[in-house]
């Protein structure tokens, strides 16, 4: 019922003063989003604020809010295409197709009322945003894997009191949500049956083919493109107006649809991420490009688990620990092998590798992180910067500087042998970081990588070391060369370290010390290092 003004004026104040009361316990992502979403996570992380606010005036706050509904809370979910405006190009058959409105989810805090029609004849299934004549989505019977009814954990339910519905195809999951049980039944009853009844025919297929426009395509699955976008998009070159959509990597399921990594509250926390993130990168790298099609059971078995980092609590895990080094070197080598993978636009080159860094992204506990925001502002956060990087190497956006409240403890600057860039001058495998043995495994790939990275020219006196000095000089005494290669000598074989020792000893003159040039070709995937 609406309410009076008088009581309008009282439910403000009372909010007003909640709010006061919770002044400094709002957090925010570091990444930014869009306007309409931006307010939509502000309202949810208040109203969630005020929901576990036991004071009474935050109690009073919440009484309120719930009290104040209006018509158009009461009219959602209800009636049909004419209330929604909705004319479809394509006619509707009452006694063959079915039409209902449903609540379409966008993202996880996104939904859009919507009408939905059963095409039996078509072989498909459309989605009509209010007021238009043309679908916003298609989804061929073809592309679907399967139909489920949704029972999110309790907390996690983004639209309480109303029921779910996943509509589950290899790139996403699109979820629908209804009003009434009776109404989620129904359809499902139909869907499965219209799906069941569908046959193969020539004619399907050039039916089919009519809609293909309207099919979510793997850019707009992974980046929101022709629907809405969810975060901002990132700057991908020189001027500020060249700018890309972030890609989301780990979307297929949202958040409420998956399972929790580790219970809120919980002690073992940052050891229970650590595992799942170990074996998250263990299935990544089992993954060549020869053997992929999103199809495989084993693919969209790897596609769900990634989901579950939406689900890392990152305020519990000390960012000062061997724990949380482990946990983001992993996610950033099971991203980049994810997006070799994917490689929408094709392996990275030249003019590709700098969106290519800042663009694949996976969604972690409420963020979005960048392959360029891991490298440049988490795992190096407090080494130096890059000086002049050119491809392969990826500096940063510099809007994104606020990723550096996620910045690690770590200063080592063996850190430049550790991360692989991914391109040709580095190891095609990569080992699974572990606490318990990580100081080994940081020698192991020292070790390996410099072995075949550093060369030497005994008639020129000149050591040739890999081009990572050069551009992250000031990790190795502010970019001198002979105190570089003082720091990389022991990993090399007794060969090497023998004419290196011989050079600098024998009195002759002195050693030069250069890198190598960049290279600027990719792996098309990463192995495991055993």
């Amino acid at each position: 019922p609406p309410r009076s003004h008088r009581g309008h004026k009282s439910s403000i104040r009372t909010v007003n003063k909640a709010l006061k009361s919770m002044k400094g316990q709002l957090t925010s992502t570091a990444a930014s989003m869009l306007p309409p979403e931006e307010s939509c996570r502000k309202i949810s992380d208040i109203l969630s604020a005020l929901s576990s606010n036991n004071s009474s005036k935050g109690v009073e706050a919440i009484r309120l809010l719930v009290k104040s509904n209006n018509s158009k809370d009461v009219a959602f979910l209800r009636g049909s295409s004419a209330e929604l405006g909705v004319i479809p190009i394509e006619p509707i058959e009452n006694k063959v197709d079915t039409q209902c409105i449903v609540a379409r989810c966008i993202w996880d805090s996104h939904w859009r009322e919507e009408l939905c029609v059963v095409y039996p004849k078509g072989h498909h299934l459309a989605f009509y945003a209010p007021l238009t004549k043309k679908p916003s989505l298609v989804v061929s019977f073809e592309e679907i894997i399967g139909v489920r009814k949704c029972n999110p954990l309790a907390g996690t339910n983004p639209l309480p009191g109303f029921h779910l519905l996943s509509i589950d195809t290899a790139w996403r999951c699109h979820y629908l949500a209804f009003a009434e049980e009776t109404e989620i039944d129904s359809f499902f009853s139909r869907l499965n049956d219209a799906m069941f009844r569908s046959s193969e025919s020539k004619a399907k297929k050039s039916k089919a083919q009519g809609w293909e426009n309207y099919q979510m395509s793997l850019e707009t699955a992974l980046t929101g493109l022709g629907i809405h976008s969810k975060w901002t998009p990132v700057t991908t070159g020189k001027k500020s107006k060249q700018k890309k959509p972030r890609r989301i990597l780990n979307g297929r399921r949202m958040a409420f649809d998956a399972d929790f990594i580790a219970k809120p509250g919980n002690g073992d926390t940052l050891d229970e991420v650590a595992k799942y993130v170990e074996n998250l990168v263990r299935i990544a790298l089992s993954f060549s490009p020869d053997a992929l099609t999103a199809s495989q059971p084993s693919v969209m078995e790897f596609l769900d688990e990634v989901s579950r980092l939406r689900l890392i609590p990152l305020h519990e895990i000390d960012l000062n620990t061997k724990e949380a080094f482990c946990i983001f070197v992993n996610v950033y080598h099971c991203l980049l092998q994810h997006a070799l993978l994917i490689a929408v636009d094709g392996l990275p080159n030249k003019r590709s590798v700098v969106p290519f860094k800042r663009c694949s992204c996976y969604e972690i506990g409420g963020d979005v992180f960048s392959l360029s925001d891991l490298e440049c502002y988490v795992i190096r956060g407090k080494t130096s910067r890059a000086t002049h990087p050119k491809p392969p190497f990826v500096d940063g956006a510099k809007k994104s500087r606020t990723f550096l409240q996620y910045s690690l403890g770590a200063t080592d600057h063996r850190i430049n042998f550790v991360l692989n860039n991914g391109d040709l001058a580095y190891p095609q495998a990569v080992p699974i970081f572990q606490s318990q043995v990580l100081e080994e495994q940081i020698e192991t790939c020292s070790s390996f990588f410099l072995k075949s990275q550093v060369k030497i020219d005994k008639k020129k006196r000149t050591v040739f070391l890999p081009k990572v000095c050069d551009v992250y000089r000031n990790d190795f005494g502010m970019g001198d060369g002979l105190v570089c290669l003082s720091q990389c000598i022991k990993y090399l074989n007794d060969s090497d370290q023998l004419a290196i020792a011989a050079l600098l000893n024998d009195g002759i003159g002195s050693i030069s010390v250069k890198f190598r040039p960049s290279c600027e070709q990719f792996h098309a995937n990463l192995v495991l290092l055993s």
